[in-house]
């Protein structure tokens, strides 16, 4: 008997009348119904606004050098690990990890993370006190958005990372900047903590390891910034993307440093792990006497996860074998820091021997160094003019000061090696040579500040 193949054709729908237009008498037709979000329309960038002007102007005579962002991964010193490749490699081809995950991430992933980031002064870590994120931006957006109470305001530090600024505007938090000072060691300026903050204020953010100062914190003054957190009854966002990363002093996470405070900790394999394109990253919940339950912050931050439904499967479940397979002082882990301490200490000396510039403070750990424009020494008005001219005169990349309020530095990454550095440092240095006035003396503009006022 001959099969019978039954195709399903679905009838023709008929076809709807085209749109004139214009109408019947040429009158214009009505606008679309197209209006901005606002939130979404005030968002700016700082540093991509001061960047932007300056874009593509380097010196086509010189092959650039960028000392400017911030990825760890652009030189091939400085890569994840085999075992880290191995491991989200078995996770892809598995074929196990394919599906979606719960949106606070998956249990397994979880438990790993709150055994590795464990503080042994508070409650034993649970999965539950994880939150999965799409990289350590999301993180701390999550973080920045649990506690945006109508009216609040939140303590940022100063210099500090723009996107923190860029959050708390899209929130509808207030800023208020507390001065990191560069003649302590970038340390916080606690007095103006408790000057800062009111009824209003929703937290303190901290961040450990710095960007861009490149400090590390000793638990001396971290305990120190911690009581007074305890004291003004402030929950404290601890940005620590850059764990583990101190080669100078050894690092030290707020949650170790006190049990009193209620602390969410975000973090990333970005940095330490050196995989900032891999895109996960993660809130820790440090409660203290069930504050943050009480107030509904988990539950909030549940909800947020559920937005986005958090990073990709593969990339979750391969964290334990991560974490497990590079833990800290592995060779690995020692290699990368020995090599971000032979760079820092490069950059410092080769700073030193240049004519017009200083070093604030020398860094301890991260991958930044801010560099002070001495006032008067330099014919530049600024150090936006600064790092304009040095790009397009020797093709060496460097972001201005005011990328992090900071008027009259410039931050330098120092994720390159030796050998890269020594030959920006040369064209810094011979910059600086043709730029010193011929009469040192004050002038207008940032670069002629007291050094304590340019914190």
């Amino acid at each position: 008997m001959a099969t019978v193949v039954r195709t399903c054709v679905e009838p023709a729908l008929p076809c709807p009348k085209k749109r004139r237009l214009e109408s019947e008498d040429g009158e214009k037709p009505r606008p679309w119904r197209i209006r901005l979000g606002e939130r979404a329309k005030g968002i700016r960038n700082p540093i991509r606004e001061i960047m932007d002007t300056i874009a593509g102007k380097e010196n086509p005579a010189k092959p650039l050098v960028s000392l400017a962002q911030g990825d760890p991964s652009c030189y091939p010193h400085l890569r994840p690990s085999s075992e880290m490749v191995a491991s989200l490699s078995h996770a892809v081809t598995s074929g196990l990890n394919n599906g979606y995950q719960p949106s606070q991430g998956s249990a397994r992933c979880r438990a790993q993370l709150a055994a590795f980031f464990n503080a042994p002064s508070r409650p034993t870590l649970q999965p539950k006190d994880i939150f999965m994120t799409l990289g350590c931006s999301e993180a701390l957006s999550h973080c920045i958005g649990a506690l945006a109470a109508p009216g609040s305001n939140l303590l940022l530090p100063r210099p500090g990372f723009p996107l923190y600024q860029v959050l708390c505007d899209y929130h509808g938090v207030e800023v208020r900047y507390y001065d990191l000072l560069p003649n302590s060691g970038w340390q916080c300026d606690i007095g103006a903590i408790a000057k800062l903050a009111d009824e209003n204020t929703c937290g303190l953010l901290i961040n450990n390891p710095s960007n861009p100062c490149g400090t590390v914190f000793s638990r001396e003054h971290l305990v120190e910034v911690l009581d007074k957190a305890t004291e003004l009854r402030l929950p404290v966002i601890a940005d620590e993307v850059y764990a583990g990363m101190g080669f100078a002093r050894p690092y030290v996470s707020c949650a170790s440093a006190s049990a009193k405070v209620p602390i969410l900790s975000v973090c990333a394999l970005s940095k330490r792990w050196l995989a900032p394109g891999w895109r996960i990253g993660w809130v820790t919940v440090y409660d203290a006497d069930g504050a943050f339950a009480e107030a509904g912050v988990p539950e909030t931050l549940l909800k947020m996860c559920q937005v986005s439904l958090g990073p990709s499967a593969p990339l979750q479940a391969a964290i334990p074998e991560i974490l497990t397979s590079v833990p800290d002082g592995c060779p690995w882990h020692r290699d990368v820091l020995a090599a971000l301490e032979a760079s820092a200490r490069c950059c410092v000396r080769r700073c030193r021997a240049t004519k017009g510039l200083e070093v604030a403070a020398e860094p301890e750990g991260s991958m930044y160094l801010m560099v002070r424009i001495q006032p008067g020494v330099l014919d530049v008005e600024d150090d936006v003019q600064f790092a304009g001219k040095l790009l397009e005169e020797e093709s060496v990349a460097v972001l201005p000061g005011q990328c992090f309020l900071a008027p009259g530095f410039f931050r330098v990454v120092f994720a390159a090696p030796v050998e890269v550095l020594e030959d920006a440092w040369d064209r810094i240095e011979e910059f600086c040579r043709r730029h010193v006035r011929v009469k040192a003396s004050p002038g207008p503009g940032p670069c002629a500040a007291p050094p304590e006022e340019v914190a």
